[in-house]
């Protein structure tokens, strides 16, 4: 007989510690089985993703396998296509086949947290580098690593200028602690290099509000992180907003530029759209739940974490439980309680739980922390209680043994900036310049193909030192294809009248794409003609 399924939608910390507190009651229950659905096979411990960044922590010491902590589970490394509440099913994406395929639930756990939308934002989507995962966190360091790489050998002065330049957006714990740590990355670096000086490197932090971590911290600890960090040699921007980035940079909310190569954004987040589409009462993209934490309108659907809006009993009528990892591990084991309550008929339980405190790591062997709203810690004391009270939190014993041993072994042996590079080069790629930027110029060497989707740009020629507007172009027409066809370097510059967003086709795909369809070259050698004629 088919046995009874509680399916838990997500892999962060509240699905997860639901699973492990189900598993550990429903031992020798053969009624019931959990169901974890998840996109990896692993378990990201969120508070150190920010040291992966900068090496001080491997990898893989933050993961932990998910059939490693809930071996009696029933695991399936899928995206979901959608959830039917009628009919109880959870519909997971085909994989290795054509076939969806359904999942029935007697009781559903939604914990899908929120993702990363720059959507809002023109140009970041394309150019900034969110920090949200671990695939995330390898992105940005292997990216650094490069930009000084590049910057140590070239003799463009401007270029070695954009590529020392680093701009991080949001000053919350995910911004503060990620800047931190590449600011300790690079300047350790740049020691290897003695072309490299230590103030040519310009790291830059952007946040809207007067003070770092304002939403978690108390005005005496975020004032003193923003302080600690400017003394290290970052360039912290109160008041400030990051409203846009291209390839050569980041356009703040003050309309000044920022030329860098590596624009970091912490912020926003939006719903998870597997939870925006579920048909029940939400607020902000969260699902609204009582406090047992049962969605409003459903006795078998409950959520938990960053995408459930819990109410916060602690506190006045109106207040939330924040989307943290210390409630969300709390909200995990009281939520499987009342769904074994369910199960046996018994009353529910509200979630209570007040804050115990928060910690922040500021990188080089310092941090700032608050406990039950009156302890203040901060410096090396501060850095000894963030590495001992989130090392002792690790789930799995193995793991806290790899993580205390990598520790040990950088104070003896410094970690190796090497980068890991695993995911393959895209042939298209969608880039947004902003008005007045250049997408490529006279004499440089052509690399791709340029189809414009939205916008205006001019063809601009130098002669006699003069620079002349010989044409304009816009949506849907094409630019680039003169010097990829001639194999030669580019014969005009192409600048921006207005915020463009174009598609980049790399030169051996453009050779692919006018070798087999005849019609597309066709057009490409008529519109060159035209233009050599014009």
């Amino acid at each position: 007989m088919d046995k009874k399924k509680i399916v838990i939608l997500g892999g962060g910390f509240g699905g997860i510690y639901a699973a492990m507190h189900l598993q550990k009651h429903l031992k020798g229950n053969g009624e019931y089985e959990i169901v974890i659905i998840n996109r990896e096979n692993y378990f990201v411990y969120q508070p150190m993703l920010a040291e992966v960044v900068g090496g001080t922590v491997g990898i893989t010491d933050t993961i932990s396998s998910l059939r490693s902590l809930i071996p009696k589970a029933k695991l399936y490394i899928r995206e979901i296509e959608y959830v039917d509440t009628e009919k109880k099913i959870v519909v997971l994406t085909p994989k290795f086949s054509q076939k969806s395929r359904e999942i029935k639930y007697d009781h559903l756990v939604v914990a899908l947290g929120n993702i990363t939308d720059f959507s809002s934002a023109t140009g970041l989507h394309e150019h900034a580098m969110p920090f949200k995962n671990l695939a995330d966190a390898l992105t940005i360091r292997n990216h650094v690593i490069e930009t000084v790489e590049a910057a140590a050998y070239t003799n463009d002065p401007e270029m070695k200028k954009m590529l020392l330049t680093y701009v991080v957006g949001g000053g919350g714990f995910s911004g503060t602690e990620v800047v931190a740590e590449l600011n300790d990355l690079v300047h350790r670096m740049a020691k290897s290099y003695p072309n490299i000086h230590q103030d040519e490197i310009r790291v830059m932090l952007v946040h809207s509000k007067d003070r770092l971590m304002d939403k978690e911290l108390s005005e005496s600890l975020g004032t003193y992180a923003g302080k600690l960090l400017q003394k290290r040699g970052v360039e912290v921007r109160f008041n400030t907003r990051l409203i846009s980035a291209s390839p050569k940079g980041a356009l703040l909310d003050t309309k000044e530029k920022i030329l860098s190569k590596t624009v970091i954004s912490t912020v926003p987040s939006s719903p998870n759209p597997i939870v925006a589409s579920l048909p029940f009462p939400q607020e902000h993209g969260k699902l609204k739940t009582n406090a047992t934490m049962q969605v409003e309108g459903s006795k078998d659907v409950w959520a938990v974490g960053d995408c459930a809006l819990i109410p916060d009993l602690t506190k006045s009528e109106g207040k939330y439980c924040p989307p943290t990892a210390q409630y969300a591990v709390r909200e995990g084991k009281v939520l499987a309680q009342n769904i074994l309550s369910t199960i046996h008929n018994a009353p529910l339980k509200e979630f209570r739980f007040k804050n115990l405190g928060s910690l922040g790591a500021l990188g080089h062997n310092s941090a700032v922390g608050e406990f039950f709203g009156c302890i203040k810690v901060s410096g090396l004391i501060g850095w000894f209680m963030w590495r001992t009270i989130y090392w002792s939190k690790l789930p799995g014993f193995g793991r806290k043994i790899k993580v205390a041993a990598t520790w040990f072994l950088d104070m003896i042996v410094s970690a190796e900036p090497v980068q890991l590079k695993i995911a393959a080069s895209q042939g298209i790629s969608s880039l947004h310049f902003e008005s007045g930027e250049e997408i490529f110029h006279q004499g440089d060497v052509g690399d791709y193909l340029y189809i414009i989707v939205k916008g205006k740009v001019d063809v601009l020629q130098e002669k006699d030192g003069k620079e002349n507007a010989i044409a304009e172009l816009g949506e849907g027409e094409f630019f680039g294809e003169m010097s990829l066809l001639n194999e030669r370097a580019r014969t005009a510059t192409i600048k921006c009248k207005e915020p463009v967003d174009v598609l980049a086709i790399r030169k051996q795909d453009f050779g692919v794409l006018i070798a087999n369809f005849s019609e597309m070259r066709e057009k490409v050698l008529e519109t060159e003609e035209k233009r050599k004629k014009a």
